[in-house]
């Protein structure tokens, strides 16, 4: 697989600094501890151990990387017992996580990387192939996924709808460029957005306001569930309109998009991040080419109000070629 980055047209986010993006991997295989040291090896990064579901290591120059087993009850479980500090408490949380890791994966939360270094979380990745880390292929149950949280170039209206019409307009390109594994395909987690939203979003104009734009998120994705969730975004640009509407304490405010499509295939020796990161760029590159994406937005737009389509997407050809010139950059 290809093993470099590609690049984004816009590299600069609104203040004029090099745009960053964060990764989140889930896997099986590893237990908290061999997770941490496989990432703490990658640069010599100190481990701190927050609680036995829990830790964290330290990289002197992006922040930290969390480790932790994605498993919200078994967390809060943890951190009582680290209060309480009660030897049978502990006892209990051990076989929670020793359970938990035959069907709940660890997660690793890389921190936010600017997108021309993005070569540096290789190593990590290559620790954790080396440790046994197991991804979406090796197990029937094993429904993980690769997290892309990408900062936006800007936090307009213009920009945000841009984005939002790439992604409507390639979705379903996407579920095959990422090859999604049907069992994750069977969950809710990386849902679609509705035929109806999405010609929703294709209607949008750069004078679209983005009072309308979350409201109308709202209505039809009250839910982190979704390929491209936009609820973290949301909660950043209006923390009150959201949560007015999804009570949820695991979406975080942040300034990024939260992509869910990619699988985690770190089971393979192959298999890199920038494979689903040249995956996204595709949308990176249809949102800053307005010619281009004004085309298929047309196109999906007719393809949509037909009552009957017998053959594939006609612009998914076209998506197809981006990817292939983005990838032999």
């Amino acid at each position: 697989m290809h093993s470099k980055y590609a690049k984004t047209p816009w590299t600069l986010n609104e203040h004029g600094e090099t745009r960053c993006v964060g990764f989140e991997l889930e896997f099986a295989g590893l237990d908290l501890k061999t997770a941490a040291n496989a990432v703490a090896d990658a640069f010599q990064g100190e481990i701190l151990v927050d609680t036995q579901a829990e830790c964290k290591v330290k990289h002197p120059q992006y922040g930290n990387f969390k480790i932790e087993l994605d498993w919200l009850f078994a967390k809060n479980m943890a951190r009582r017992s680290l209060q309480s500090q009660r030897p049978s408490e502990e006892a209990v949380i051990s076989l929670m996580t020793d359970l938990a890791r035959q069907v709940v994966p660890i997660e690793v939360v890389c921190p936010p990387v600017p997108v021309n270094q993005l070569d540096v979380l290789n190593k990590v990745v290559s620790n954790l192939q080396h440790a046994g880390a197991l991804g979406t292929a090796d197990s029937l149950i094993y429904a993980f996924g690769v997290h892309i949280n990408a900062e936006l170039p800007a936090l307009d209206p213009e920009t945000l709808v841009a984005y939002m019409q790439a992604y409507c307009v390639a979705q379903h390109w996407l579920i095959k460029a990422h090859g999604v594994d049907p069992v994750r395909r069977l969950m809710p987690y990386i849902d679609l957005y509705p035929k109806r939203y999405v010609q929703r979003v294709l209607g949008y104009t750069p004078q679209t306001s983005m009072a309308k734009i979350i409201d109308d998120y709202l209505e039809d994705n009250p839910t982190r569930n979704r390929g491209m969730d936009l609820l973290p975004l949301f909660k950043h640009l209006d923390a009150a309109r959201v949560l007015a509407v999804v009570e949820d304490e695991l979406v975080n405010a942040r300034p990024t998009f939260h992509y869910r499509l990619p699988n985690c295939e770190i089971e393979d020796p192959q298999w890199q991040l920038a494979s689903s990161w040249n995956i996204w760029c595709v949308v990176e590159h249809l949102a800053a080419d307005p010619v281009t994406l004004k085309s298929m937005r047309e196109q999906c737009v007719a393809y949509n109000n037909n009552l009957i389509n017998l053959k594939e997407e006609p612009w998914h050809q076209e998506l197809a070629q981006i990817h292939e010139n983005l990838s032999s950059v």
